[in-house]
């Protein structure tokens, strides 16, 4: 079989905004040769964006043993086995449609020319080596795909197993981008080979956040953007991610990793000398050599931007690559889009979410004495959009089956948090209501979800017929908690069900 021509350079800014004219005819992927681990995405375009059929990660440690910018011969074989088993999965694609991506470890050895012909043999598809900067953007794509429309300048931070990754911009594109030459790998065999998680904390830290400083000032970076106390700051990668998940494991922090719950993971590792090498609780096993690394880079992250508060976004590259060259859809519509697509995926049928959703509104516009804002209007009207996605899969108990998809589906647009009050709605549209859910919540926002169960459940009620002709006309009072509402002269006795 013909080998295919090795196309290896560096891109140091970004790439044309012009998509692929067939790119919703098939599927794509995306491999990010990573200095940690190996990542693949596969993907499937829909509407104006994509649906994930799979993601295979691999850990191998390319810049493990680094020296003299050599990768180890060692390093390169784990690698190519990697993507041996990935090539399996890849072979029905054709290669303009494989994008492989490497990053900070054959950026800097000498020897990853011959690393990358070897990969390209493997996949028969070109290597990309990709600029720092130009990772960022697409990470901040990835982010800024997935959380969507913002008006607010955000900052997202990637740490990698050879660099870390700063973005800021507030549209779907980064405006500006810097990379920071520390990574968890290369911390680890620099500052954590003796064992000593205390002491080489404490050098890991401060070589970061002295390159994180440097990095900064020599970059350009606008004096507005040194700080971000309570503004919007996002972070990817496995490393925020474990670190999340400890933080949570151990109740010091719920859903976002702040300044004080990493203050007391720092005082965990260097002053109660956590052996994390025996595991520690929400810590993946396969994470603990570089663990106290990553958490000495973002600790420097958090104090040499001056970050209060950090959310996780289960997002990377892999989908910043994807969205150049698939999603067509702007960040204001992703939303709309998104619950668009899930509702044809499950055939809901959508002239009676239209009319539950109708009256849905109808009742909310009604109660407007209820709301504390106008955001609490779209989650209702989601709800009752997606209310009968769980028939699809059966219509006993479909409430909770719906819930369970909104809850675990892929919905570019919403976080974790907004997916989990949609589901709750749905659960709680019919029959029983899920009353341990709502203690979960501060009080005054378990009380506005209650308020919105109630009038999805009524709009449910109220459009049982399935039919335009016997809907009714609603007013509604409120009264405190109470409602007072009036379908007309006779209307409920005609509608006994």
């Amino acid at each position: 079989m013909m080998q295919p021509t090795l196309r290896y350079y560096v891109i140091s800014s970004r790439r044309s905004e012009t998509k692929d004219s067939n790119a919703a005819s098939g599927n794509w992927a995306a491999l990010d040769l990573g200095s940690n681990s190996f990542h693949l995405l596969l993907v499937a375009p829909a509407g104006g964006s994509f649906v994930t059929r799979e993601r295979l990660k691999e850990k191998v440690q390319l810049l493990s043993g680094f020296r003299d910018g050599q990768i180890t011969a060692g390093a390169q074989a784990r690698g190519l086995a990697c993507l041996a088993r990935f090539a399996q999965r890849l072979s029905p694609l054709p290669a303009e449609r494989l994008l492989v991506m490497g990053t900070f470890a054959l950026r800097q050895a000498d020897n990853a020319m011959s690393f990358a012909r070897a990969a390209e043999e493997v996949l028969n598809a070109p290597v990309q080596v990709i600029s720092g900067e130009y990772e960022a953007q697409l990470i901040y794509a990835a982010v800024a795909h997935q959380v969507g429309r913002s008006s607010l300048s955000r900052l997202v931070l990637d740490i990698g197993g050879g660099s870390t990754e700063v973005a800021v911009g507030s549209g779907t594109s980064a405006e500006l981008s810097l990379s920071v030459n520390v990574g968890c790998v290369a911390f680890k065999d620099r500052y954590f080979a003796a064992g000593d998680h205390a002491l080489g904390y404490r050098d890991a830290k401060a070589a970061a956040l002295d390159a994180m400083r440097k990095q900064l000032a020599e970059s350009g970076f606008p004096a507005e953007h040194h700080s971000w106390r309570d503004q919007a700051v996002y972070g990817t990668s496995g490393t925020l991610e474990s670190i999340q998940t400890v933080l949570n494991a151990n109740g010091w922090s719920r859903g976002q990793i702040t300044r004080e719950a990493l203050s007391r993971l720092e005082a965990a590792i260097v002053d109660e000398h956590w052996v994390i090498d025996a595991g520690l609780p929400g810590l993946a096993p396969d994470r603990t050599d570089i663990f106290p690394s990553g958490v000495a880079i973002l600790s420097a992250c958090f104090e040499a931007l001056d970050i209060e508060q950090c959310e996780y976004v289960d997002v990377s590259l892999l989908q910043g690559i994807i969205c150049e060259h698939v999603v067509t859809a702007n960040e204001a519509d992703l939303r709309e889009d998104s619950v668009q697509q899930l509702a044809e995926r499950f055939d809901v049928e959508p002239t009676q979410a239209a009319r539950v959703s109708r009256c849905a509104l109808a009742l909310f516009d009604e109660s407007v004495a209820w709301w504390q804002d106008d955001s609490y209007r779209d989650l209702l009207r989601w709800a009752a959009q997606l209310h009968e996605l769980g028939v699809h899969i059966s219509a006993r108990h479909y409430h909770r089956h719906g819930a369970y998809i909104v809850k675990h589906a892929e919905l570019p647009g919403f976080n974790e948090e907004q997916q989990g009050l949609l589901a709750l709605l749905i659960r709680g549209h019919r029959r029983s209501m899920p009353g341990l859910a709502f203690r979960a919540f501060d009080p005054d926002i378990a009380q506005q979800l209650l308020r919105l169960v109630a009038l999805l459940r009524l709009a449910v009620i109220l459009e049982r017929s399935h039919h335009d002709e016997d809907s009714p006309q609603v007013s509604l009072q409120v009264q405190g908690n109470r409602l007072e509402l009036d379908c007309g002269p006779g209307w409920l006795a005609a509608h006994p069900l």
